[in-house]
C-alpha cells in the first residue's frame, strides 16, 4: 500500500517560513536591548536552527517508524488518533518554520552586525 500523495503547495511551505522568519524577527527584537546586535542574531538563529534539526530528526523518524507506531498502537488498542501523515506533516512544519527562522537571523545578522 503506498501512501497518498498530501505534500503541502508552495503557498503552504511560503506561510510556515513567513511565520518562522517572523519569529526569528520579535526574538531577535526582545533580546537586542538586552544584549546586543550580535549576540541576540546569534541567539535566535540558534534557536531557529534547534527547531529545524528537531523537525528533520523527528519527521525521519515518523518517515521510518510510522507503520511500526500504527501496528504497536492496534495491538495495544490504543485509541489515539495518531497517523503517520499527521505526524509527518506536524514536523515538516517545524522543519520549515526553523529554517524561516534560522534564514531570517542570518539576514538580521549580516544587517545588523555586518559581514
Amino acid at each position: 500500500m503506498t501512501d497518498r500523495d498530501i505534500r503541502p503547495s508552495g503557498r503552504t511551505v511560503g506561510r510556515w517560513i513567513g511565520l518562522g522568519g517572523l519569529l526569528g524577527l520579535v526574538v531577535a527584537g526582545v533580546l537586542f536591548p538586552v544584549t546586543g546586535a550580535k549576540q541576540s542574531t546569534d541567539t535566535s538563529f540558534a534557536l531557529g536552527v534547534l527547531l529545524f534539526g528537531f523537525g528533520v530528526a523527528t519527521w525521519g523518524g515518523a518517515v521510518g517508524f510510522g507503520d511500526s507506531m500504527s501496528t504497536v498502537q492496534n495491538h495495544l488498542g490504543g485509541e489515539s488518533e495518531w497517523s503517520r501523515e499527521g505526524a509527518r506533516q506536524a514536523f515538516a512544519v517545524l522543519t520549515w518554520i526553523g529554517a524561516g527562522w534560522a534564514g531570517t537571523a542570518v539576514v538580521a545578522s549580516i544587517l545588523l552586525v555586518g559581514i
